[in-house]
């Protein structure tokens, strides 16, 4: 039996309106693996709109941080920045430093001792007062002993460069306590932050972690500055100084700069005064000068905290050994520098050298010790720099 032509035109008629209303069909229940072109447009702009917004993590990195202070975590990633927050205090020019009253520069690296008793102290100042030296570096173990050895350093007018005995790895929390006392004395705060840390003896821990020890560098220098303190850097490296002045911009740390020194260790080991070929020389300060200059455009104030020639060195097979009487006159030679204003080389004096201090005023355990040493007292030394004439050291300026 057929079907009518009317009943034939309805049914396609209701196929074409049901595949318009787009009735589901078995192929549409499965997902296309390939987004339309509207789709894939709006994922785009969603993403680029998320990207030109706050940073997300990836995985178990954290955002990078910029501008923001925040602590360091305990495994901080590459990309974590964080930023000095500082004290907006005055930049100080060469002339405006504290130094003592009638400075010559002369100075000597006190004892290798971190305590002290007063007798102890009183005897050594005693010494030191006899050579007209009127810069130390002393080093101190806790407040008791910063604030008993401060009291004799004063009354006996003598500057010092405090330095905190601590490995390269160890934190402190109290350079501004620190500070604050020395201010309370009326004592300039000059803090040295750290040692020699490239030098993997100096470490607890070896090998030396420098990222580490660049953290606690930064972290030190904040707190002796926003406590009005005065942060001395202490390198004998002189990538490792360039590398901390980057670390130093990197966190914001700029405004530092203008209220830091620096402690070189210029040893001479047994080359000439005038010696100029490699930074193992008493010249070897103005080495890291050049890399002040490099760096931030300046060289800060300088106080050489230990440095000079070690009794009986003969590094140099071209040179002599340092006996008695050369151990007399290249000390003498330096301590001369701030007398003439000239140095070995024949250039002028520098401004931002204020003081040298040989190693070592006394030891038992040390022949470079200029007294009580159990190689016997330097006693050409110390007699030579006895009978200099009294001066006051000139600056430009003066």
């Amino acid at each position: 039996m057929s079907t009518p032509p009317n009943r034939i035109l309805a049914l396609i008629l209701l196929v074409l309106t049901l595949v318009a209303c787009g009735l589901p069909s078995a192929v549409e229940e499965v997902p296309s693996a390939t987004p339309s072109p509207a789709t894939a447009t709006s994922t785009h702009v969603a993403a680029v709109s998320e990207q030109t917004s706050t940073p997300q993590p990836t995985g178990t990195q954290e955002p990078r941080r910029r501008r923001t202070p925040t602590p360091i975590p305990a495994n901080p990633t590459p990309t974590e920045i964080w930023m000095m927050e500082l004290e907006d205090w005055p930049p100080m020019t060469t002339q405006e430093w504290p130094r003592p009253a009638q400075d010559n520069g002369l100075c000597i690296h006190f004892i290798p001792e971190q305590y002290h008793t007063e007798e102890h102290l009183e005897h050594h100042i005693s010494r030191m007062v006899r050579m007209r030296m009127k810069w130390a570096l002393v080093i101190y173990a806790d407040e008791i002993q910063l604030e008993m050895a401060a009291r004799k350093f004063r009354d006996a007018g003598i500057t010092v460069v405090w330095r905190k005995m601590l490995y390269p790895e160890e934190k402190y929390f109290d350079w501004g306590r620190d500070v604050q006392l020395l201010q309370s004395m009326g004592l300039p705060p000059y803090i040295q932050i750290y040692n020699e840390p490239s030098i993997e003896a100096g470490w607890e821990d070896p090998p030396v972690p420098k990222d580490r020890f660049m953290q606690n560098l930064l972290r030190a220098a904040q707190d002796v500055h926003n406590a009005g303190g005065y942060a001395g850097l202490q390198f004998i490296d002189g990538q490792w100084l360039r590398d901390a002045l980057y670390e130093f911009r990197l966190h914001g740390g700029e405004p530092i700069f203008a209220r830091m020194f620096f402690v070189p260790h210029p040893y001479g080991l047994n080359h000439p005064p005038s010696y100029q070929e490699d930074p193992n020389a008493v010249l070897g300060f103005l080495h890291f000068a050049d890399i002040f200059r490099d760096e931030i455009g300046f060289v800060p104030p300088m106080v050489a905290g230990e440095g000079g020639w070690k009794y009986g060195a003969t590094d140099d097979d071209r040179f002599g050994r340092i006996d008695d009487r050369l151990h007399r006159d290249y000390h003498v030679e330096v301590f001369n520098w701030f007398r003439s204003g000239t140095l070995s080389n024949r250039e002028p004096l520098p401004d931002y050298l204020f003081a040298f201090c040989p190693w070592l005023l006394a030891s038992k355990m040390d022949d470079s010790a200029w007294f009580d040493s159990f190689a016997g007292d330097h006693t050409l030394t110390i007699e030579a720099v006895r009978s200099m004439p009294p001066f006051t050291r000139r600056f430009s300026w003066d």
